[in-house]
């Protein structure tokens, strides 16, 4: 069972919000753009946001089919990825071109189906398509007849940036004629609606901190063996396996970390000039190493060797060789080495293969920051990578090519840092039933359990009650949740009839999920996709604890209550949420406080890795690595603090702190802005004759944050009882130089009055 991270089940929502606000038009060939990064479970989104558009009380009861568009190869890796998610059991139908046979889609069906065989001038094509003389069912006529049944369509374009835009794909769809047309792509190329941040991914642990390509220091060590470069990409990949090999056992997780080698499209032309063909010199090679070719997988189009549970953590195979097939929505997180050779003629970077060593195998970090990296060896020109970075937008491809290595003499220091993953989606728990059962107790005055019964059917909660009238539903455009149980009443009076138990189960959930959404008290506040269902799970275990009906009779009663004025499960329902707030924040806060731990981190590291927008800047003498590398994007402010620790007679270096990862300082802080635990990554490491000073750097409003009192206080904690060790806020005062904070209690004056002269202080 795959259990989705927080920022997963926060896009579903956003993306589920977003199609219900346009379904609600009642508009034709809407789009919805879906941004999120390679390797954030795209695929594992969109098969939750599907399953939960089919029991949505808010989008009404519309006949409505999925057609899937994918790029050829991936529809079928994405019916098979939804099959696994809903582990063969769903109200979703999912069905592949064969189904087009049958003459018609039916309700809740997801047809997968790659788009060139819908555009191109094939023979298959011509057969789908309807030319004149074949038999059997054409697409065009499939989707005529579903149409004929009511059914409304919605498209999904998989992987849109490689093709969902051109004309003959835009033809396809305009012939499907769809209600809403969904994109979905880590890089689109139009303006996005819902957007999953790379940040989010990273944090949550399913994708690498990042890519590191082979470093001068590598190179170097590899150059001395004076070995020719294909061997030596080979020989560094080689090498790599077995260093993660062994961190993996150290740690006791049982993965077999796996090599992919891309080999050049022009294997043949290659032989030609090099009198071998790129896979025969990296067999060679690994045969010479001792590798079986049992651990040698081979992935090509006519040749599939040793590939099957090649995605397992454990499985045996060490090494696989590919060229095309594995570069775009395969998956296998183990694979975190990457070899990519350059074509004969130059070629181009292809930077959608490197999304192949992008996932985490267990999709969580581990202790030692080298297994929470990817690894590339390419023999590609600088200027030929870096051309197809910048064309990019996807930040998730953004990779770190740049590290430099500590300078010898600089102190290194060995301090506590704080890893911590997030728990909280402000849903009700399981636990709300027990608040629940107590506030209503007390509400309606049960103090016996063996009188509950009497006293619930005083209030009128009895059999001759438990009836609905249908006025709630009929004539009600059933779509338009927000006012559905506004125009139900208004709509109702003339009928008498009474509801069916289907619909009075559909009206609960509605009132179940609008209870939640309205309410404005932030003590009352919970997330209602995550929360409505709690709310009837405490309604139903509290009415069939006490009361021995039939639970189509206790759903009608409850249906009864709660849109009557008079009723009085409302209010016992927002009595109940109130107290309920501080025991889930304590849960939560117990959650979150046992994914807290403490690692070591050595600053600073042997080798520094720094992102790919960084650039090199020679001025800097005082940078505690070799080669500096700063941000292209720096603020003013982080500009003018580094020209006074370069100038200062008492540093003898300084490093910039990263802003997240396990190779990053953090401290963890209680944020008053969101009230909850996160983690503080202070700016500056300074090293001077007195020892090592960490700093943060605020300016303008950003120092009266009420978050930064709760860092500054929470990085004086930290500094106690750690020799040599001092640190603080530190912000700009005009001509007067800079100010620090390094007491306890934070506090901030136009006077600063509490702060002291940083440079004195140094």
């Amino acid at each position: 069972m795959i259990v989705l991270k927080e920022f997963q089940e926060n896009a579903i929502n956003r993306l589920k919000e977003r199609f219900i606000f346009e379904w609600k038009t009642k508009n034709n060939h809407i789009e919805i753009v879906f941004k999120s990064p390679t390797g954030s479970g795209k695929t594992v989104m969109m098969a939750q946001f599907l399953r939960d558009l089919t029991n949505d009380p808010r989008i009404g009861e519309t006949k409505r089919a999925y057609i899937w568009l994918a790029p050829k190869g991936l529809e079928m890796q994405s019916k098979e990825k939804l099959f696994k998610y809903y582990d063969g059991a769903s109200e979703l139908n999912l069905v592949d071109k064969s189904h087009i046979q049958t003459g018609s889609m039916n309700n809740n069906d997801i047809l997968f189906i790659n788009w060139e065989v819908l555009r191109a001038k094939k023979e298959e094509t011509r057969k789908l398509r309807g030319v004149s003389g074949e038999t059997g069912y054409t697409f065009d006529e499939y989707l005529s007849n579903t149409h004929d049944k009511g059914i409304q369509t919605i498209v999904i374009i998989d992987e849109d940036h490689l093709g969902g835009k051109s004309v003959l794909s835009q033809d396809i769809i305009n012939e499907i004629h769809p209600r809403i047309i969904i994109r979905v792509s880590a890089t689109p190329k139009q303006a996005v609606n819902v957007e999953v941040s790379h940040n989010d991914v990273v944090q949550a642990g399913l994708i690498k901190e990042k890519i590191i390509f082979q470093t001068d220091q590598d190179l170097d060590t590899i150059t001395k063996k004076e070995i020719d470069r294909d061997h030596a990409l080979i020989e560094l990949a080689y090498n790599k396996r077995l260093e993660l090999k062994k961190y993996y056992n150290e740690l006791g997780v049982d993965i077999n970390p796996l090599v992919l080698i891309q080999l050049p499209n022009d294997d043949k032309k290659s032989k030609e000039v090099d009198s071998q063909t790129k896979e025969t010199i990296v067999l060679e090679y690994l045969q010479e190493k001792g590798v079986s070719v049992d651990n040698i997988a081979i992935w090509r189009d006519k040749i599939k060797l040793n590939l099957e549970d090649v995605e397992n953590n454990t499985n045996h195979v060490e090494f696989l060789l590919f060229k095309q097939a594995a570069a775009t929505g395969w998956d296998c997180p183990r694979a975190g080495v990457l070899v990519m050779f350059r074509e004969t003629d130059g070629g181009s970077f292809g930077i959608q293969t490197v999304g192949r060593i992008l996932r985490m195998p267990e999709a969580k970090y581990y202790p030692i920051t080298a297994l929470n990296r990817g690894y590339l060896y390419t023999n590609y020109e600088r200027n030929k990578v870096l051309t197809e970075l910048k064309s990019t937008t996807d930040p998730s491809l953004r990779l770190s090519d740049v590290s430099s290595v500590r300078k010898d003499l600089v102190p290194v220091y060995e301090l506590p840092t704080t890893l911590m993953s997030r728990s909280d989606y402000n849903d009700l728990g399981d636990s709300f039933q027990k608040t629940f059962f107590k506030v209503a107790e007390s509400e309606l005055g049960i103090k016996d359990p063996l009188k509950a019964s009497k006293i619930l059917s005083g209030r009128g909660f009895n059999a001759e009650s438990a009836y609905v009238e249908s006025s709630w539903i009929t004539g009600i455009e059933l779509d338009n949740y927000d006012d559905f149980i506004t125009e139900a009443l208004d709509e109702g009076t003339v009928h008498s009839m009474k509801m069916s138990e289907h619909d009075i189960e559909r009206l609960y959930n509605l009132i179940c999920f609008d209870f939640i959404a309205k309410q404005t008290d932030e003590l009352k506040k919970f997330a209602p996709e995550r929360s409505w269902g709690k709310v009837k799970t405490a309604l139903n275990i509290f009415f069939t604890t006490y009361l021995q009906l039939p639970r189509k009779d206790i759903y009608a009663l409850i249906v009864q209550d709660m849109v009557s004025v008079d009723g009085i499960l409302r209010g016992i329902l927002e009595k109940s949420l109130s107290e309920y707030r501080p025991i889930r924040d304590k849960e939560v806060g117990e959650r979150e406080a046992r994914k807290k731990r403490i690692e070591n981190l050595m600053v600073p590291a042997p080798i520094v890795y720094y992102p790919g927008n960084y650039v090199e800047n020679s001025q800097y003498k005082k940078c505690a690595t070799e080669k500096c590398f700063i941000s292209d994007k720096l603020p003013e402010n982080e500009k003018n603090f580094i020209e006074f620790l370069e100038n200062h007679r008492s540093v003898n270096y300084w490093l910039k702190n990263g802003d997240s990862g396990s190779d990053a300082l953090g401290i963890d802080y209680h944020s008053m802005n969101f009230s909850k635990d996160a983690l503080f990554y202070p700016d500056w490491f300074i090293w001077t004759n007195d020892g090592l000073w960490i700093v943060d750097t605020k300016s303008g409003m950003t120092a009266t944050d009420p978050d930064t009192a709760e860092k500054s206080n929470a990085l004086y904690q930290w500094l106690k009882g750690k020799k040599k060790v001092h640190g603080g806020i530190v912000i700009p005062d005009g001509p007067n130089g800079w100010k620090i904070f390094k007491k306890d209690n934070y506090s901030y004056e136009g006077s600063l009055k509490n702060w002291d002269d940083f440079s004195e202080s140094l």
